[in-house]
């Protein structure tokens, strides 16, 4: 075998391992995820601090995620943008919307808090 045709072969199977490594984070971030919506769906008082949900692409803690449901209504419209736009493919509506939203995204029971 070719020099050049041993390196492309060793090229697209460390390819092949970054997308793993990629699929490997979503995974971990989901389950991250679904533990932290199961801990908010109990939370029975808007100051009860959240469970914070992960970015899927590399199971990091989702960047300026609200400390507890009564800070919700104060995230700027560019926050509450970025943090749906992480967990949902749509942001499409208006903030109030957008913030019903972020409440079924993370977990929230609506009558609860």
């Amino acid at each position: 075998m070719a020099i050049g045709g041993l390196a492309a072969i060793l090229q697209e199977i460390q390819r092949m391992n970054q997308r793993l490594d990629g699929f490997e984070h979503g995974l971990k971030a989901e389950r991250v995820n679904n533990i932290s919506r199961l801990q908010n769906s109990s939370i029975t008082c808007p100051d009860q601090y959240l469970a914070v949900l992960h970015l899927y692409a590399d199971n990091t803690p989702l960047p300026n995620f609200p400390a507890t449901p009564v800070n919700i209504p104060g995230l700027t419209r560019a926050n509450l943008g970025l943090i749906l736009h992480q967990l949902e493919p749509s942001i499409a509506g208006d903030r109030l919307e957008n913030g019903g939203r972020l409440h079924i995204a993370i977990g929230l029971l609506e009558q609860a808090v």
